[in-house]
């Protein structure tokens, strides 16, 4: 369950793919506010976790005004498990036919995790902004928020332009790895 829930709240895993990407310094003509006019998108990729233990799963992410829905297999051999998360809750089903839920969304994470995870920012770093109305700090390649260092190494090209393919997000001992490998924007 811990290792199920670790995975769904960061990102990486590198791999082979057959994928066009983009350096990141090619990549930066997409601005802050196209990014954050995304509302409604689909992902698929893969999520390496590296803090005490290294987790990695598959990741389907489905996003939307109201509700992220993710899909994680793989993860440890435990099967998949599905996550539903909206401003209020966070869902927890479990390939056995569990559910687990909570309204302190963080709080529950860092039960699940053994730390206290970004996941309503993760929303907006996986598109390659950064939320509006809390301090950043620009870095070549990525940016610094919340404690945390989002780093994008490649993008690759979707229906709204260049997004990230590969990001990176450090605090501390604790590494979030995602490679995307599709994205479908609405």
């Amino acid at each position: 369950m811990r290792a199920g829930i670790a995975c769904m709240i960061l990102l990486v895993l590198a791999g082979c793919n057959s994928v066009k990407t983009y350096d990141a310094k090619y990549a930066q003509h997409l601005s802050q506010q196209q990014r954050l006019d995304i509302e409604r998108w689909n992902m698929q990729g893969r999520l390496l976790i590296r803090s005490d233990e290294m987790l990695t799963a598959n990741l389907q992410w489905q996003h939307n005004k109201q509700k992220d829905m993710l899909k994680l297999s793989g993860a440890l051999g435990l099967g998949a498990m599905q996550i539903e998360l909206d401003e209020h809750e966070i869902v927890l089903h479990d390939a056995q036919g569990g559910r687990q839920a909570s309204q302190d969304i963080d709080a529950f994470i860092a039960r699940q995790i053994g730390f206290v995870a970004p996941i309503t920012a993760l929303r907006r770093w996986v598109l390659g902004a950064y939320l509006n109305g809390v301090p950043v700090v620009l870095q070549e390649n990525g940016f610094l928020q919340l404690g945390w260092r989002i780093t994008f190494k490649e993008y690759m090209d979707t229906a709204a332009g260049i997004l990230p393919h590969s990001i990176t997000i450090t605090k501390n001992n604790i590494k979030l790895k995602l490679i995307v490998d599709r994205w479908e924007i609405e």
